[in-house]
């Protein structure tokens, strides 16, 4: 922390449900108060699963803050106490009906720092082995599978325009792992 960051004074949960919580916190930067309201969030994993050579599975997920369906790359949040491996080995089985033999994390994104707290893990999947999907009852996802040009594509026409997601292949793309 730079000695010119605002100082936390106080923190106060406003709002709390079973994804998220809301806090109002007030900060001192410079002297002068400042108050912020910040979504706390338990953090997410992203995962970037490759089914065979140049294929890899993408989901189109109905999302109900969009109410409709976008197509994005596996994903989920952490539950309490869990690890980002653990979660992102439990999610990748839950929603595409995969397991990953092999894992390589890729880091960390911060998707809304403005406002919100979460940090989401990002971790590319191969060597994958068919099991059974395993939705929760309130998933509404079909597994696709999609070439990288298929994936660069539907980035650049807007079809896929969920972040995480262009975050996670750039970062695998970079990475010479795509």
């Amino acid at each position: 922390m730079d000695q010119h960051d605002p100082k936390l004074q106080q923190s106060r949960i406003v709002f709390k449900c079973r994804s998220f919580e809301v806090a109002e916190e007030q900060f001192l930067s410079n002297s002068h108060p400042i108050t912020r309201n910040i979504v706390k969030h338990p953090g997410a994993v992203v995962i970037l699963p490759r089914l065979s050579v140049n294929r890899y599975i993408l989901l189109k997920q109905f999302r109900h803050a969009l109410r409709q369906t976008i197509l994005e790359f596996p994903a989920g949040t952490l539950n309490p106490g869990e690890a980002p491996d653990l979660c992102a080995h439990r999610e990748l089985i839950e929603e595409t009906g995969f397991a990953g033999g092999s894992w390589k994390h890729l880091g960390i994104l911060y998707p809304a720092p403005g406002f919100c707290d979460e940090i989401q893990h990002l971790y590319f999947a191969s060597e994958l082995q068919k099991t059974a999907q395993q939705l929760d009852e309130d998933e509404i996802i079909e597994p696709v599978e999609l070439s990288r040009q298929e994936i660069e594509n539907a980035i650049a026409n807007g079809e896929l325009r969920d972040a995480k997601s262009i975050g996670i292949f750039t970062k695998a793309l970079l990475a010479g792992l795509i």
